[in-house]
């Protein structure tokens, strides 16, 4: 436990350190990030005294998370090494830096194609409605980090099904005939996810069936000769 709270009190430290560093230099950085992250053909606005400092602070805040990441995973990673097994360490790693790979995938999926599609969508509306939205920044930054972390989270599902099938808690070639099934819970968690919008359902269910085919596809391919 001593090892614990020493990793901890320094993951803690390293990350005042970078928040303090970004606060700093906050005029420097900051109006680049904001210009890369927010669309040019849409004005965005606040609502209230205190929500642009919120806004600051909550991105000076995660900025400084994606910053610390490395060092976390490396103190986790130090942390559970020692008591695992060569074996275990080498399928914990493999599979680690595959579930990483595919999270920045499904969060530059999001931020380039689908939440860009459905903010231009939104204003190809207003603009055949003949109705001009106001929209916050707050809210603006909310639902980009909400999307880009539910796709992050989504292309999870390769390494899962892989585990899954590792562990002979499902069987890939018995799942295939409950797929109709997977569709439409793949519906229900669009549903979950989306706004309640059966055109924005649809768009989110589209990506999570297509995951879902590539896991298939995928624990095919890696299966073990001899578990075939």
């Amino acid at each position: 436990m001593e090892e614990l709270r020493q990793r901890l009190i320094v993951i803690a430290g390293t990350l005042v350190i970078v928040i303090v560093i970004l606060y700093l230099l906050s005029n420097w950085w900051l109006p680049h990030v904001l210009h890369f992250i927010l669309p040019p053909s849409i004005d965005l606005h606040a609502f209230g005294v205190t929500e642009l400092i919120q806004i600051y602070i909550k991105v000076i805040f995660f900025i400084s998370l994606c910053v610390c990441t490395p060092v976390i995973f490396y103190h986790i990673w130090a942390f559970i090494i020692p008591g695992l097994e060569g074996k275990e360490r080498y399928y914990i790693l493999k599979y680690g830096v595959a579930s990483l790979i595919l999270f920045i995938i499904g969060v530059l999926c999001a931020f380039f194609i689908v939440y860009p599609y459905i903010i231009n969508w939104a204003n190809n509306l207003s603009h055949i409605m003949h109705v001009q939205p106001l929209i916050g920044l707050k809210q603006y930054l909310n639902e980009l980090i909400r999307w880009l972390l539910t796709f992050g989270v989504l292309f999870q599902l390769p390494v899962l099904f892989k585990g899954l099938a590792y562990f002979q808690i499902i069987d890939v070639y018995q799942l295939k005939h409950y797929r109709k099934y997977v569709y439409f819970f793949s519906f229900v968690l669009a549903s979950l996810i989306a706004p309640p919008d059966i055109i924005m359902n649809l768009i989110l269910t589209l990506p999570i069936i297509l995951l879902f085919e590539i896991s298939m596809v995928w624990v095919k391919w890696t299966r073990p000769k001899h578990n075939a």
